[in-house]
C-alpha cells in the first residue's frame, strides 16, 4: 500500500507539479490577487483527489485547467456573507507568486478582460495567455470546439473595442 502511494505522489510531481505556475496565473486572470492562491490551492488539492481518473498520456495541463474552471464557477456560484465587524485575516504568502507579478497583464487589459462575459473571458485567456488549442479549450470548458471558437472570436472582438473604441467606431 504505501509503494502505490508513493508512486501515486511521484506521477503526480511529475505531471502536475510543473503546470502549477500556469494555473495560479490563470487563476489570478480570471478572479484576483487575493481569491487566486485559494483557486490555485482547491484546484491542486482537487487534482490530487481525482488524480486516479487523470488519464496518463494525455494533457495534464487542460486537465488542470478544467479543475480550474470547475473550482472557479464553483465559488463565484456560492454567495459570499460578509462579517462588517469582523477583521479580515492577513491574506498567506506564497513564495511562486513572486515569480509571475511581473507577468500580470496591464491594468487597462485586465479592466477590459474583467468586462468580457465569463465565457469568452476563459476562451480568450485560455487561447491566447494558456495556449491551448480549440480541442483543449473544449475540453476544460466542456463544449464543442465549434462553441469554442466562436467565444474566442466574439472574445476577441469585445475585448478590441473595449480597448480601443476610437478605432473600432471610426471603421464602424
Amino acid at each position: 500500500m504505501p509503494f502505490e502511494r508513493a508512486e501515486r505522489l511521484g506521477r503526480f510531481e511529475e505531471e502536475a507539479v510543473p503546470h502549477l505556475a500556469d494555473v495560479y496565473r490563470l487563476a489570478r486572470q480570471m478572479s484576483d490577487a487575493q481569491r487566486a492562491p485559494d483557486l490555485t490551492q482547491e484546484t491542486y488539492l482537487r487534482a490530487w483527489r481525482y488524480f486516479d481518473s487523470f488519464e496518463r498520456g494525455t494533457n495534464c495541463r487542460a486537465w488542470l485547467f478544467r479543475i480550474l474552471h470547475n473550482v472557479w464557477a464553483d465559488q463565484h456560484r456560492r454567495p459570499e456573507f460578509e462579517d462588517a465587524g469582523v477583521e479580515p485575516l492577513a491574506e498567506p504568502a506564497y513564495d511562486w507568486e513572486e515569480e509571475f507579478l511581473n507577468e500580470e497583464l496591464s491594468g487597462e487589459l485586465e479592466a477590459a478582460l474583467g468586462r468580457l462575459p465569463e465565457v469568452y473571458r476563459w476562451a480568450v485567456l485560455l487561447a491566447d495567455v494558456s495556449e491551448l488549442s480549440y480541442r483543449e479549450i473544449a475540453e476544460v470548458m466542456g463544449c464543442p470546439v465549434g462553441t469554442v471558437m466562436s467565444r474566442v472570436g466574439r472574445g476577441r472582438r469585445t475585448l478590441a473595442r473595449l480597448l480601443r473604441p476610437e478605432r473600432v467606431s471610426e471603421r464602424g
